[in-house]
């Protein structure tokens, strides 16, 4: 795989994975001049690219057992997230997220509350699970609307899975609808809207081996969704905007491979996870891990106590890592994530966050593990240093 010249171990899939050959393949057709043509013209350039976007829809759809007509296309997670809880919210209603939801989650909150919603946030366990009590307690809060529950299915920073079918049936008994973000898992996680009796899911290309600026919102079937933007009725309606071909086609075929990969790349990735943990805990032991050992597989996230990670990073030009959320990364402070998992502040700016991807190796593992023993190593005291 092409890495950037600076980074040739790619540890940041969290991030953003980096695009599938065959992902590719798919889009450069759509990338030639002879393949110009609007989806949305009635002629035979634009009905030809409208079947390609069809095609891509269908392939989004049942990646996560959907109708196709149910999906929404968005330039990503972030516009999808924000359609779904702005877009099927109305003044009185309430809406309830979890408190490590991904950013473009929780900064809707505040303009919710603007817009005479009124809001919550309910509190996780160490591991970053929501607590279902809390949400019971949340959902019980009368008002004059209807209540809109937003829970991810995986963390973007931990990998903890939540427990999403139990927190819809507690949605379900007290008449709510139930968003979930599964950016991060459906790379390596099954998930059907229909068994979960889910009603709105985000989702983005680059998280799955494809493009950037290409994302889906589910909207199931009777729900009701305003469109954040004025202009055409493209998306039934409820996006405005011509649908980018080679995008949508790239996005399809991405939801097309992981479908087909998802437990082979799970299967792989877990035991190259762990090899990394045992790795650093051996040269850092008393090194913590962040989040449930049962989440996503391809996700490490780790406290090295008495080390500025963002400092250790700039001395590791080979590696590509990240101290938290690439949407967090304009602020300055902890990691929002690990204060609500009861970390503190110093824990937060001492830890660091690894996403492995469907082309990481063990070679390449092993080489981040010497990477960071040979800068851990350079910051112990003298008489601690190995040798």
């Amino acid at each position: 795989m092409n890495r950037s010249d600076g980074c040739p171990i790619y540890l940041d899939h969290l991030a953003s994975t980096p695009l599938d050959p065959r992902v590719r393949a798919a889009m450069l057709a759509w990338l030639d001049a002879g393949a110009a043509g609007n989806p949305h013209s009635a002629h035979g350039a634009g009905w030809r690219a409208a079947g390609a976007v069809e095609r891509a829809r269908d392939q989004v759809a049942a990646l996560i057992g959907a109708r196709p007509g149910e999906i929404v296309l968005t330039s990503g997670a972030t516009e999808a997230n924000n359609l779904a809880l702005i877009g099927a919210s109305r003044p009185g209603d309430l809406v309830i997220a979890s408190a490590v939801e991904h950013p473009s989650v929780l900064a809707c909150l505040p303009a919710l509350e603007r817009q005479g919603r009124r809001t919550r946030t309910v509190a996780v366990d160490r591991d970053g699970r929501i607590g279902l009590d809390a949400l019971a307690e949340a959902l019980r809060e009368p008002g004059p609307g209807r209540t809109i529950v937003s829970v991810m299915a995986a963390n973007h920073e931990v990998g903890t899975l939540q427990p999403l079918a139990e927190a819809v049936a507690l949605c379900r008994a007290h008449d709510a609808l139930v968003h979930t973000d599964a950016t991060q898992a459906l790379g390596t996680q099954p998930l059907d809207v229909r068994t979960l009796g889910l009603d709105l899911l985000s989702l983005s290309g680059h998280k799955l081996h494809g493009p950037q600026g290409i994302g889906a919102l589910w909207v199931r079937d009777g729900v009701r969704l305003e469109p954040l933007l004025a202009g055409g009725g493209q998306e039934r309606g409820r996006r405005p905007g011509t649908v980018p071909v080679a995008l949508a086609v790239g996005l399809g075929e991405a939801c097309r491979l992981a479908r087909e990969r998802r437990d082979e790349d799970a299967t792989r990735l877990r035991p190259l996870r762990d090899r990394l943990w045992h790795g650093l805990r051996t040269v850092w032991p008393g090194a913590v891990r962040n989040g449930a050992g049962d989440g996503l597989p391809h996700a490490l996230n780790v406290t090295l106590p008495a080390i500025d990670t963002e400092d250790l990073l700039l001395d590791l030009k080979e590696l590509c890592a990240s101290t938290g959320s690439a949407c967090a990364s304009g602020t300055a402070g902890p990691s929002p994530v690990l204060l609500a998992m009861g970390r503190s502040a110093a824990e937060a700016h001492a830890s660091l966050r690894f996403g492995l991807g469907r082309f990481t190796t063990a070679d390449e593992v092993e080489r981040a593990i010497g990477l960071l023993s040979a800068a851990l190593d350079a910051r112990r005291p003298l008489e601690a240093r190995a040798g």
